[in-house]
């Protein structure tokens, strides 16, 4: 079944460099095979739902691996979903 996930991490260890922890999840993202969109906020990816859970998993897993607590906060739309370009193509004309 097809899904998107919208996901934010936040580290809140202040013995790790944050960004750098967003940023090896972001690289770690990019990396997989699914339609992605970065965001100020939030990274958007939409694909098959068991594959978007393994990837969710292994983002958290590699967050944590960084920094010794983070906050991920996700947003997930599981079914019959729009596309991310369904989504946003009427603002970016």
């Amino acid at each position: 079944m097809k899904a998107s996930i919208a996901l934010q991490i936040l580290p809140l260890s202040h013995s790790a460099d944050r960004l750098q922890v967003i940023e090896k999840v972001i690289a770690y993202l990019q990396k997989q095979p699914v339609n992605q969109v970065v965001t100020p906020f939030e990274t958007v990816l939409e694909g098959e739902w068991e594959e978007l859970m393994l990837i969710l998993k292994t983002a958290i897993e590699l967050a944590g691996s960084e920094a010794d607590n983070i906050f991920a906060n996700v947003k997930i739309n599981y079914g019959q979903i729009l596309s991310i370009e369904e989504k946003i193509e009427k603002y970016h004309s």
